[in-house]
């Protein structure tokens, strides 16, 4: 599943890499996506629409609530999670399909979320990471550190990993909440992580993407033929997926 700035979503066989269908009724961009179960959830202008995955892929739902652009979801339990640029995190009952709570806390835009237990994760412009209890919807604690507007987080067993505008990806310890390891290597912001194995692979405005050692922290690898910036990254069945500003999708072997 891909999500476009010409306010489409295309469905992919990861097979043949043929195109199986394209997916119609958001009115401006599409920003962000999530899958669970039989549910595929995106994110567009003030808006969230809920479509079906099996033929004929209708949307079932429209959610609305937040003010601005939907920049991530993310889904547990039985619990959809949005972030926005108005600066909230909404909360949505997956079944009902009803607003549960809202969470505010963060001067900016709400750019990228991550869950783990009980614990959601969320990274802002305004440069912190927040930490919230999914039971209370309470601010657990901020972690400050990076420079720059964040950008993506991602999780593995008792590490947090997030890549921000100051062209770092910062590590922190998940139980006491301390920064444990700084990568450098990129010469523009980080957009998009994701995590394979034992490997972080790390997408960038520099156009490549670049492969760490999730244990020694060191660079193994630089992927490059993108030819804009890298904008998102997902992996299935050993193989990486790059979606970049270049119009294009990649498909690398890992």
């Amino acid at each position: 599943y891909s999500a476009s700035y010409d306010n489409t979503i295309c469905i992919w066989n990861t097979e043949t890499y043929e195109e199986i269908a394209t997916l119609r009724g958001h009115t401006n961009s599409v920003i962000c996506l999530t899958l669970h179960e039989n549910k595929l959830y995106s994110g567009s202008f003030e808006t969230i629409c809920i479509w079906n995955t099996e033929e004929p892929y209708e949307c079932i739902a429209t959610l609305r609530g937040h003010t601005h652009w939907v920049q991530c979801l993310t889904i547990h339990d039985n619990k959809l999670y949005s972030g926005s640029s108005d600066a909230t995190i909404r909360i949505w009952n997956t079944e009902t399909y009803e607003e549960v709570a809202i969470l505010r806390g963060h001067t900016g835009c709400v750019r990228c979320l991550a869950h783990h237990d009980n614990k959601l994760y969320s990274g802002s412009w305004d440069m912190t990471i927040r930490i919230w209890n999914t039971d209370t919807y309470e601010e657990v604690s901020i972690l400050i550190g990076h420079t720059g507007i964040m950008k993506c987080l991602t999780l593995h067993e008792n590490k947090l990993y997030s890549g921000s505008n100051d062209n770092t990806i910062r590590i922190w310890n998940t139980e006491t909440y301390e920064c444990i390891a700084t990568l450098k290597g990129h010469t523009k912001y980080i957009d998009c992580l994701t995590l394979h194995k034992n490997k972080l692979y790390t997408g960038s405005a520099d156009k490549t993407i670049r492969v760490w050692n999730t244990e020694t922290y060191e660079e193994i690898a630089t992927l490059e033929g993108h030819i804009s910036y890298v904008v998102y990254l997902t992996h299935f069945k050993n193989k990486l997926y790059s979606g970049s500003a270049d119009k294009t999708i990649r498909v690398w072997k890992i």
